[in-house]
């Protein structure tokens, strides 16, 4: 299973659906921005193609079962071209990047590396790419947010 899938269905949106939060746009925004400065950190050359540009769906704490209205921006990439004995310089760049940009490792084995910033709530994910022995795959999710930045009026 892809990192980005394993982040998503591993972790729930425990955040309080009182207050303010980002947009989904801002949320959208700061998980491609992530995205790009960790591309910009790696041994270069590769070549990165589009995964997964959507949003994951939060749901209630009370009722797991039942979405909540808010979202998860999810922004992750394929990175092509990368031999596998170079796997491993790659794992240690993006997580080198990562640490100085705050986050903290929340879960590591072979195949992946996951992250938690705890300044913003934002996580992110590094995985050996499954079959393709020349592909990595990075992945960023925000926090749960209203789409709007504020919780709808209840009916």
């Amino acid at each position: 299973m892809p990192a980005i899938a394993v982040l998503l269905t591993s972790t729930s949106c425990t955040t309080t659906d009182k207050g303010p939060t980002m947009t989904r746009e801002q949320a959208k925004q700061k998980t491609e921005a992530y995205v790009a400065d960790a591309f910009a950190a790696l041994p270069q050359p590769v070549t990165t193609l589009p995964d997964r540009d959507d949003d994951g769906m939060c749901f209630k704490n009370d009722a797991p079962s039942e979405e909540d209205g808010r979202v998860m921006a999810v922004t992750s990439r394929y990175l092509r071209g990368i031999p596998a004995d170079h796997h491993a310089a790659t794992f240690d760049a993006f997580r080198d990047h990562l640490v100085k940009a705050g986050f903290t490792v929340t879960s590591s084995h072979r195949d992946a590396i996951f992250f938690t910033n705890p300044k913003d709530d934002f996580r992110a994910s590094i995985d050996d790419g499954g079959d393709w022995s020349t592909t990595l795959t990075i992945g960023f999710v925000s926090p749960c947010v209203w789409p709007n930045g504020t919780k709808p009026p209840t009916k």
